[in-house]
Order: C-alpha cells, then structure tokens, then sequence
C-alpha cells in the first residue's frame, strides 16, 4: 500500500514564532494546489491534532491506517487537512482555527488576508464548532470550501472518543475521504437532484459499503455480517434497521431528498444506498472498482444519469425499479448475493 507519510502538524507547532513557519507552509500549499479540483494533488494530507491527544501515537496510526488506504484506492485529492480536536486549553484551540481559516484564503480577492480570516471565524457555524470542542461534544464531519481555492476538512470536535475506539477512527477516515473523491468528481454547489452533482444515497451509500468492504479487507471487519445487521438491527448507523423502516414505510424512494429534513435519511441514504450498492456489485455484476469510482470520472463530463448507464448497464429508473423489488424479500434471500464470486 502506498503510504504518504501524512504531515502532521502537532498543536504544540502553533504557538510563539513556531506559528509564522506554519503559515508559511499553508500559503505555499495554497499556492502548489492552483488547480482543477478533479486533478490529483502531490500535497500530502496535514493532521492538526489538540493538546493532550495522542499522547502515545495510536489516535493518529489508526486514522492514518484507513486515510492511506482509501488514498491508495481512490488517489489523492486536496489540500486534505485533518482536524483531530478535543477540549484541550481555549487558547490551543483557537490556534488551530485561526490556522484553518489561513488555508482558506484567496488572494484573488478585493479584500484582505486579514478580513477574510476574521470573517471565517466569526461564522456562526464556526464559532460554534469552537464551542463544541471546548465542551468535548461530538460534531463536525466533512466540509469543504468554494473554488478557487478548493480545501477539504475532515473536523472531529472530539477526537478523544476516537482514540478510544480504534476501529471507528480507521472507519470514519475511509468513510470520509471517499466522499472526498466523490465531490472532486461533481458539482457539489449543485442541488443533489441536479445532473451534475450525486443524490444522496450515491454518496453516503457508496460510501458506507466501500468503508465496510475496506475495514474487511484491513482484517477489522466481517463484512456479510454488517450488511446484514444494517437490516437487523441498523449497525453503527441507526437504532432501526432496513427491516423495520420497511414495514413501517411502504413508499420511499432512493433519489427522495427530503429525508434529511423530515427524518430516515439514516436508513435511506446510508444503509439503503449500501445496499443499493451492493445490488449493483452482486446483483447486476458491475465491477467493485467501477461502482465505487470509475463511474464518477465521467459525470462531469456527461451527467450521473448518462454517466450511470454507461458504466451501470441500465437506467436509473430502472435500477430504482430492480431495486426496490429486490430490497423487500427476505433476510435469507438477499443474503444469497454474496455467495457468488466478485
């Protein structure tokens, strides 16, 4: 496996004249990666990690253990940068975001360095996630920032629970650095239902199945046994399973993007859309390569819909067709995919 060597730029580097070499770094970043997000960047991945994690190595092994994977998978895609944060001193972590808020100034505009990264701070959103640091709550996830400087986040407001639990800190860095490849390869200013940006169940769907499937090949998981459970008992996602939101829910549909407002975007973008994916894989027989990224080259170019029937073999419509028939038989019967070779 290619291993980048992640850059990591502990807190204990952001305070004194430490802070004007770091700057200095990120400006040069900012100024190597000038161009089309779709392209692969040289820039390796930075981790910002809080004081008082990682004391004795492991948070940032195990996040290292499925971010170097999914990079080997996928490519590399950036500037990446990796906020490992808890509630460490008020003054560490306002460091850390004064430095996040330098990575995401564009000198192209009217106005100053100085006033942009003001700005960034003052954003509620922001101010915020500050706060959730302090108090060791758990927020954040994936974010990204507006061309033409184009930075991905991965924000963990309290890294403590995943230097805990080894497993879920390698899962969330494959889960979320899929999606990174994932918006490179669309609009994602777009609406979701747009043609040129992903529904939702593409993306947090391919992404669970492709994280699940990875942890299995890093020897971490039993894959059968977690899509099963997503019916069951819903896994590591939901406390109610595919089964249960079946029977409860006679019409959903996949390409619905109102579940995120009015609720079950769990069981339907995340444990539907894994195994939506999985349909396609051992259902309709589409490489796993292609499903999980070969797909996404061409959406930019011609549009999911078309990019999907390319690569696919069939409609949208019709696999939402194939699908829903499919999903509604019983444990035993759906189960029964994975027995053939992929």
């Amino acid at each position: 496996m290619n291993n980048l060597g992640l850059a990591i730029i502990a807190s204990t580097l952001l305070a004194g004249c430490a802070s004007n070499n770091h700057s200095l770094i990120l400006k040069l970043f900012i100024k190597k990666n000038k161009h089309d997000p779709i392209k692969q960047t040289k820039i390796k991945p930075v981790l910002f990690v809080a004081d008082g994690l990682n004391k004795n190595g492991s948070l940032v092994e195990n996040y290292e253990r499925g971010l170097n994977y999914a990079i080997d998978y996928f490519g590399n895609y950036g500037p990446y940068y990796v906020y490992l944060l808890g509630p460490s001193n008020k003054q560490n972590i306002l460091d850390i975001y004064l430095s996040r808020a330098e990575t995401r100034v564009n000198p192209n505009l009217s106005y100053t360095r100085k006033q942009q990264v003001e700005d960034f701070l003052k954003r509620p959103n922001v101010t915020a996630e500050i706060e959730a640091v302090l108090e060791g709550r758990a927020e954040g996830g994936l974010t990204w920032s507006e061309p033409p400087i184009r930075v991905y986040e991965d924000v963990t407001t309290n890294a403590t629970e995943r230097e805990n639990n080894p497993i879920e800190n390698t899962w969330g860095a494959l889960h979320e650095y899929h999606h990174v490849f994932q918006i490179a390869h669309c609009d994602s200013y777009q609406e979701r239902t747009s043609d040129q940006n992903l529904n939702s169940w593409m993306t947090e769907g391919t992404a669970t199945y492709s994280s699940a499937k990875f942890m299995e090949n890093l020897n971490l998981l039993d894959f059968k046994k977690y899509m099963l459970d997503l019916r069951k008992t819903g896994g590591n996602i939901s406390q109610q399973g595919i089964n249960d939101f079946l029977l409860s829910e006679k019409k959903w549909h996949l390409d619905n993007e109102t579940y995120w407002e009015k609720g079950n975007y769990a069981q339907v973008y995340y444990m539907l859309g894994a195994w939506a994916t999985a349909y396609l894989i051992h259902v309709e027989g589409v490489a796993e390569v292609t499903v999980l990224k070969s797909w996404y080259f061409d959406v930019p170019r011609i549009g999911k819909s078309a990019s999907f029937k390319k690569h696919m073999g069939l409609s949208l419509d019709n696999f939402y067709r194939k699908f829903d028939s499919f999903i509604r038989q019983s444990d035993e019967e759906v189960m029964k995919i994975f027995k053939a070779k992929q």
